[in-house]
């Protein structure tokens, strides 16, 4: 009788608890350059979601390709980030990308791939992957496809 009671109760508190829906990607937040090298410039940008849940769980960002002006410049994955539950979150995205990458691909030369980043040139910045979020034997995957022009300049 205890058994069939305790897990009445559990079941009665995993209805009660909202868990099943997969954290809402809202957009991607304060993109900025920073380390701009002869080389290569880094990308931070934090790609914002909301979790709806009453638990929390984990979420990963996996095989992003980075494209700049239509030209894909890198692929990059995140840590598995804990899910707070029932709140917004920013999950933190680090993209290194090389300058002869764009040349090779833009048939620019390397002087002018250079000048527009100095110059402050608008660019195009798209994110295109998947998401991985697991909670309590839950496990969703889900396409992440954003884009937003950008300027530009260090931070």
């Amino acid at each position: 009788m205890k058994n069939l009671v305790l897990m009445f109760s559990i079941g009665l508190i995993l209805i009660a608890c909202k868990v099943t829906e997969k954290p809402e990607f809202i957009g991607v937040n304060s993109i900025k350059i920073r380390n701009i090298s002869n080389r290569e410039f880094t990308i931070l940008a934090n790609l914002k979601f909301e979790n709806k849940n009453d638990l929390g769980g984990t979420l990963q960002a996996k095989d992003i390709h980075v494209f700049i002006d239509s030209i894909d410049v890198a692929k990059v994955e995140t840590e598995i980030f804990n899910v707070p539950k029932r709140k917004e979150f920013e999950l933190p995205l680090i993209v290194k990308i090389p300058f002869d990458k764009i040349y090779k691909n833009s048939k620019q030369s390397l002087l002018e791939s250079v000048l527009n980043v100095v110059t402050n040139k608008k660019i195009i910045i798209s994110y295109k992957g998947f998401v991985d979020y697991k909670l309590l034997g839950f496990h969703y995957s889900y396409p992440l496809d954003y884009k937003q022009e950008l300027t530009l300049k260090e931070s």
